[in-house]
């Protein structure tokens, strides 16, 4: 078993192994630290219920009922919790009879069966503030990226990815070319006003190079660096739990409340299933407060 820096847990040699490869193959941090956390769930409830040290090949499907039944009843997990960790199980346990440590994947059960909760998305008040005190620090490289998330959609991967010739700007008109989107989708998103005049306020002042927002070392801006500036501006709003994708969120949202239908906010988005966009039309919890309150006798 190889030891573990968190906590003095250790960590069962297989998923060790599996988590060498991830770090591999995985892109995101956020990715890999989300198996790892989901995977180590496993191993701890596997020797307290067995005694006995995790491996792939003594898994068997009974197990995996037992585990899900475990979080659900015993743990009062939600659906979409228990989900996600017999996902990350079914990852380890497929690589590892791939890997020859397991003679075959045994039977999962099925999915615990969810409502899709609206995604998060702020409120016209928390936008008004966060745009406040973006305005009162006047930093126009921030101002232009926080728009590209909020008035364009974009993921935050694909704004820091952006290059000067990807972006064309008019008086009237502009618009930016995402080259690789998700799943190397490319896709061109229409500026609107606010969000024209923000770019061209930063390319006014661009330091130069190929990149729209460069970084150290004559690369673009990371991801989590970028997050980091968007998160500067929310603590500063009062807005706590701010999400990567909350702004472009919020931009969904928007554009189907001003009537926008829904094929065309999937094509903003980047989407390739309406089903994925669909969630967007579901109510917010905040939406079904206001809806009680105004029904309430």
């Amino acid at each position: 078993m190889t030891q573990s820096k968190s906590r003095g847990a250790k960590i069962p040699d297989a998923i060790a192994r599996y988590l060498e490869h991830l770090k591999d193959v995985t892109p995101s941090g956020h990715t890999f630290a989300g198996y790892r956390r989901d995977l180590l769930c496993f191993a701890r409830w596997w020797e307290e219920t067995t005694g006995e040290e995790l491996s792939p090949e003594r898994v068997t499907s009974v197990d995996l009922r037992e585990y899900q039944e475990w979080m659900r009843a015993t743990k009062g997990l939600k659906p979409a919790t228990i989900n996600r960790r017999m996902d990350a199980l079914r990852a380890w346990l497929k690589w590892a009879a791939r890997e020859g440590l397991a003679p075959r994947v045994p039977d999962f059960p099925k999915p615990i069966p969810q409502v899709r909760q609206a995604p998060q998305a702020l409120e016209r008040a928390e936008v008004n503030r966060l745009l406040r005190e973006l305005e009162k620090e006047g930093d126009t490289r921030d101002i232009a990226l926080v728009r590209l998330l909020l008035s364009c959609g974009l993921r935050l991967s694909e704004a820091v990815a952006l290059k000067v010739a990807d972006v064309e700007l008019s008086e009237r008109r502009g618009k930016v070319t995402v080259r690789r989107g998700k799943g190397s989708k490319w896709r061109e998103v229409p500026l609107p006003p606010e969000a024209r005049k923000a770019l061209a306020a930063w390319l006014d002042k661009h330091p130069g190079g190929e990149w729209l927002f460069p970084g150290r070392e004559g690369d673009h801006l990371s991801a989590s660096a970028a997050w980091r500036v968007v998160k500067k501006y929310a603590w500063r709003a009062r807005i706590p739990g701010l999400h990567p994708h909350t702004l472009r969120h919020t931009c969904a949202y928007n554009m189907l409340r001003a009537g926008a239908d829904i094929v065309t906010v999937a094509e903003v988005l980047g989407h390739s299933r309406l089903d994925t966009t669909a969630v967007y039309t579901r109510p917010r919890l905040a939406d079904m407060e206001r809806a009680l309150e105004r029904g309430e006798v």
